[in-house]
Order: structure tokens, then sequence, then C-alpha cells
């Protein structure tokens, strides 16, 4: 007879933890939990049961949901009932119903960890759901990645990932478990039900280990997986304030390593399903095109053509920055930027070179006003020409996303000075200088 506190190894739990565990009534999540009641006599941790009604099935999800937290109560497990509409989230997504009921799941479980501060989640996937994702994967064009199935992490445990469902329901009927049947596990209209109930059934028939075989494979796979993230170099993904960049550099490599560099850009933006082989395929080519060429991905996210690589987020509606303020010596703070110091220095203070500007006191009108670029700007850049403004910053590489938030200091059209970049020829220091202003910018 298998033990149930063996069913749990000793690295998964650590003293003080505090689990999720995912129950959904059935007999892989009441063996689980069962697991972790007999770990918890060796091992001091709390748990919580969280059960997502899905309201799918009437009065059978309800019933399944009175089972679950009969159970909790008559154990004395804290638990936590979610009831999403994952029809309502069908139509407002446009995903399957399996689909949208996987992210409300997610969206809940997740959001319950963060409030009660639990630090793992453990889940009751077992063989038979990693051959049938590895199948579902393959048949949608994944790459090693996508083969490997469920992977492990540090904060998501499934312990029964090795034992298949037969031998699950062995283990239930040797220790008295009790646990419900879901109707729709026989509908084989979804697609994880169709390669369950149908496809593993028919190559079972040929290859009598065939689940066996097909988890194996996904650990060949995983081991394959670990190599390519080994060649990754993460300096060349940047998070900003609002996007991630993948730098230019990471397009010189091999596609299945500059798919990694793409992962782990979606992964920053919580983006985790969804992004198929051709939207991979995709973003490769875009990296080929102009300056601001731009892609619609799945879930609002944009990915655009930029000077130093390809950058990723999420679409909204741009807020146009419309605000003026008079200059001073001081601080002046700009909404959607930062803080503009003004402060008067002595020759000995100043620095070139350090990030700051400094300006002749004198050569700034009354009239200065800190404001960002309207149609018609002229900026005169100290050592060249006179240009259009736009031209300037498109001279100096900067992203048209981010020309409306640089705040200038003004006079009419005339641009005194580009905060952070350049100062121009009017304002500029000489040898009858003897008021310095030094414009630092501190950035939100």
């Amino acid at each position: 007879m298998v033990m149930l506190e063996n069913l749990i190894s000793d690295e998964l739990i650590n003293e003080n933890d505090r689990i999720a565990v995912g129950v959904s009534g059935g007999a892989d999540s009441m063996l689980l939990v069962h697991a972790l009641l007999e770990k918890q006599k060796s091992v001091n941790f709390y748990m919580k049961v969280i059960h997502i009604n899905h309201h799918l099935r009437g009065e059978e999800s309800d019933s399944d949901c009175k089972f679950v937290e009969d159970f909790c109560v008559a154990h004395n497990i804290d638990f936590k009932v979610f009831d999403v509409n994952v029809k309502k989230l069908k139509k407002e997504t446009k995903k399957t119903i399996e689909e949208a009921a996987r992210i409300a799941r997610y969206e809940a479980i997740y959001g319950e960890m963060k409030k009660a501060k639990l630090n793992k989640l453990f889940l009751a996937h077992h063989a038979n759901d990693q051959a049938e994702t590895i199948l579902m994967h393959i048949f949608r064009g994944a790459g090693v990645g996508g083969a490997s199935g469920i992977r492990p992490s540090d904060t998501t445990c499934r312990p029964l990932l090795k034992y298949s469902k037969k031998a699950i329901l062995e283990i239930c009927k040797e220790h008295n478990i009790d646990f419900i049947e879901d109707s729709s596990n026989n509908d084989n209209h979804y697609t994880r039900n169709y390669i369950r109930n149908v496809v593993i059934p028919m190559v079972e028939e040929i290859y009598g280990d065939a689940v066996n075989m097909i988890c194996l494979f996904g650990e060949k796979c995983n081991e394959v997986q670990k190599y390519v993230e080994s060649l990754v170099n993460r300096n060349l993904i940047i998070e900003q304030k609002d996007s991630i960049l993948v730098k230019g550099d990471a397009f010189n490599n091999k596609k299945f390593v500059i798919r990694e560099y793409l992962k782990i850009a979606f992964e920053k933006l919580k983006i985790y399903w969804d992004i198929e082989s051709k939207h991979y395929a995709l973003i490769h080519d875009l990296n080929k095109l102009p300056v601001n060429s731009k892609l619609d991905m799945p879930h609002g996210i944009v990915a655009k053509k930029v000077y130093e690589g390809v950058k990723f987020y999420k679409k909204t509606a741009k807020k146009v920055l419309e605000s003026e303020h008079a200059f001073i010596i001081g601080t002046t703070h700009i909404e959607g930027y930062g803080d503009i110091v003004a402060e008067i220095v002595s020759e000995n203070d100043v620095h070139y070179g350090d990030g700051n500007q400094y300006i002749d006191y004198y050569k700034i009108s009354n009239k200065a006003i800190w404001r960002f670029r309207k149609q018609g700007d002229m900026f005169k850049k100290l050592g060249s020409g006179t240009k259009k403004l736009n031209d300037y910053l498109s001279d100096k590489k900067i992203d048209q996303d981010l020309r409306d938030s640089i705040p200038v200091l003004a006079n009419g059209d005339k641009i005194y000075l580009v905060a952070g970049y350049d100062i121009s020829e009017h304002v500029k220091m000489c040898s009858e200088t003897d008021k310095i202003v030094k414009i630092s910018v501190i950035k939100n």
C-alpha cells in the first residue's frame, strides 16, 4: 500500500510554508489534499484549499462545491470558494470555454495567494494530464519548450505528476478516499477530453505504455529546453517603465534561441499563453522592418520595431500631455515625467558630461515655459544648424512613443532645451556668462 505522506517529498514543503491547494473534488485533488493532511503530522505548515465554481454544470457544479466545503469543515481546513462566470469571460475574451475557465482559475488562485500571503501552490496534475498537455502543444506547433509539457517551478508543486490516473484511482480505493466525478470529463467536444478519451486510448492499443513514454519524451525535451535557456543573455532584455525591450543583438542568435528571448519578454508582461509559433515568426520578421513598424499580438500586446531592437507593451489609450509650467529657479514637477531642478551654480560646479545641462541665465526669456512638443517647434542644437524639433528627435533615435513625453524649455516655437538631451545655441554659455543655471532631471 502506498503511504499517503510519501506522496509529498520532503523538498516540496518547508516548516512554516503557507500553501494554496487547488481542489476540484475529483480523485486526483482529493488524494492530494489527503496526502497533505498526512504530511502536516510531521511538518508544520499552513494549508488553504481553493475551489473554483465555474457554474458550467448547473446543480452539479454547486454540488461539487458543497462536497469540497463539507470536507474542509470536517477536517478543519481553511478554504475559499470562487464563483466565476466562465461563459461571460468566454464572450468577452473570445476564447474557448476551456481557455476561459483556465484564465479564470489562475486569476482567482494567484489573487488569493497574494491576498492571503501564500508562498506555494499545490496542484493535482498527474501523468495523464502531462501526456495530454504535451500532445496538445505538439499539435499546436510548439517547440521544445512546449513539448516539455508541464514544467516544475519554485512556487508551483505537482507531486502527483509521476502517477497515472489509474494509479491515483487505485490509491484512493486503498485509502477509502471519497471523491466526485465531473460529468463534463466525458464531453469530447472539449479538445483535452477528446485527446484523453479518444486519441490516447487509440494509441495505447498499439503502444500500451504510451502515457509514460510521452511523459519520458517530455522529460528529454525539458533537458534540451534548459540548455537553450542557458544561452539567453538576460542583459539584452530591458524592463522599462511600461514596456519590455529585447535588444537587437538578441536577434543575431539562432531562431530557437530568439524564441526564448521573446518568451521571457511576454512572461515579464504576465502573458503565459496564446503566443504561438506564428507570432514568434512575425516578431522575428518585424526586427528586419523599418523603425516604428508594429504588430498586434494576443492579450492587447503591441510589438514595435525601435532603434534598439523590438519593444513590447500593452496597448492603452494614448494620453495627451499638455501641461505648461513657467520656468523657475527651483523644482518643477511635471506629471507623467518627473521633476526638473533648476539651480544657480558657480563656474567651478560645471562638469560637462555628468548628465546635467548648463545654460546662461540671462539668455532665458521671462516668457520661457516647460511644456511638451508642438507642431512647428524649431530647435537649433548647440553646434548645429536649425531644424524641426521632430527631425532632431528622429536623429537622436528617440522612440516615437516617447517623444510626446519629453519636456522642452521653450519660448514660443523656439526651443531652448530638450530635457535630458541637448541645449540650443540660444542659451549656451560664453566668456561673458556670469550667471549659470544647472538643469537636472529626476524621472518618475
